[in-house]
């Protein structure tokens, strides 16, 4: 079961990554704002509605150090008070050492090395707000930290 659970994830984020898509292409690959400035990064939006972005990018966005441990196919972000873990294809995630479950488990795109998160359970994880504005065939993502 397990086994099969990683094969329709990593099946999932190949079809996402690799750029299948619907009519609505933009509000699949919403752009990302982070205190009114954009992102250069690529977002999906899986079939459950979470939103995964590249790890690394929007963990500097944030301003945390980031290690990566490839034996174990894990990140550990910190920054002040906070860290954050995430595995490869697991639904537990770290914060400050608390178990969290996630409803969607980051995942590591084998052709491009390029390890997926949940966008907002990092940026609440840090205190932002999230919110998402759309309109008929666009999306964005804004993310405000508190002043």
């Amino acid at each position: 079961m397990r086994k099969m659970k990683k094969i329709l994830l990593s099946t999932t984020v190949i079809l996402l990554v690799s750029g299948v898509s619907s009519a609505f292409a933009s509000r699949e690959h919403p752009s990302v704002f982070i205190n009114s400035e954009k992102m250069d990064i690529y977002a999906n939006v899986t079939s459950l509605g979470t939103t995964l972005v590249p790890m690394r990018p929007i963990f500097e966005a944030y301003g945390m150090t980031v290690k990566w441990d490839n034996s174990a196919k894990s990140v550990t972000a910190t920054k002040d008070d906070t860290t954050i873990k995430l595995t490869d294809n697991s639904y537990d995630a770290y914060l400050n050492g608390k178990l969290i479950k996630l409803n969607q488990a980051p995942s590591l795109e084998p052709t491009s090395s390029i390890f997926y998160v949940n966008l907002r359970f990092i940026s609440e994880s840090l205190g932002a707000k999230v919110n998402w504005s759309t309109t008929a065939d666009d999306a964005s993502i804004n993310i405000n930290f508190p002043s």
